[in-house]
């Protein structure tokens, strides 16, 4: 079974074949874009992710937050780094 799709342009109905590129039969705009969807679909998940991490600046944090916040970052950073190597080590020394 088909599905239609209703065309934002002209109005016409069109029935959608395949996952790729779809284009309207009347007036030629694209209806169905597969990765232009996914590449939407992952800049709204970026900005979630985001706007979840609890050392985020915000315009409106004092400026005693601000710097709560960049010193939680770095020591985010380094903390990450120390962990990475010593992780990195126990990869490359043999046993």
């Amino acid at each position: 079974m088909a599905n239609s799709v209703k065309c934002k342009n002209c109005g016409e109905w069109n029935t959608i074949e395949g996952s790729g590129k779809q284009k309207c039969s009347n007036c030629g705009e694209i209806i169905q874009d597969p990765t232009k969807e996914r590449l939407e679909k992952i800049k709204k998940f970026k900005q979630e992710q985001l706007d979840k991490w609890m050392f985020t600046i915000h315009e409106d944090d004092s400026p005693f937050i601000k710097f709560g916040k960049k010193t939680g970052n770095m020591t985010y950073i380094v903390i990450m780094s120390i962990i990475g190597f010593f992780a990195w080590l126990a990869a490359v020394l043999p046993l």
